[in-house]
């Protein structure tokens, strides 16, 4: 790694759910699991998240709303100075 970057940039924590149809489950519950999940894989606290990147938004469930990467930073409670979705 060069001294540009050290310091810089980090790929810190990956957070799973359950997977297909859970009965009682929301999408936005799901975004939660998962990214309360990163964080403590990374061994942070909520309080040390200074960016957040969704993979993409996904259409939400008929009684829903569409689920954005704000709202699930405001949902945990973290104020992110980034904010971005991303898919491939």
């Amino acid at each position: 790694m060069t001294s540009l970057l050290r310091d810089k940039y980090a790929v810190v924590g990956v957070g799973y759910t359950a997977q297909g149809r859970v009965p009682g489950r929301t999408s936005l519950s799901f975004h939660l699991e998962a990214s309360a999940n990163a964080i403590k894989d990374a061994g942070l606290d909520k309080d040390d998240v200074d960016g957040f990147i969704c993979y993409r938004q996904f259409p939400a469930d008929s009684n829903e709303n569409a689920l954005t990467p704000a709202m699930i930073a405001q949902h945990l409670g973290i104020a992110p100075t980034y904010i971005s979705q991303d898919a491939n």
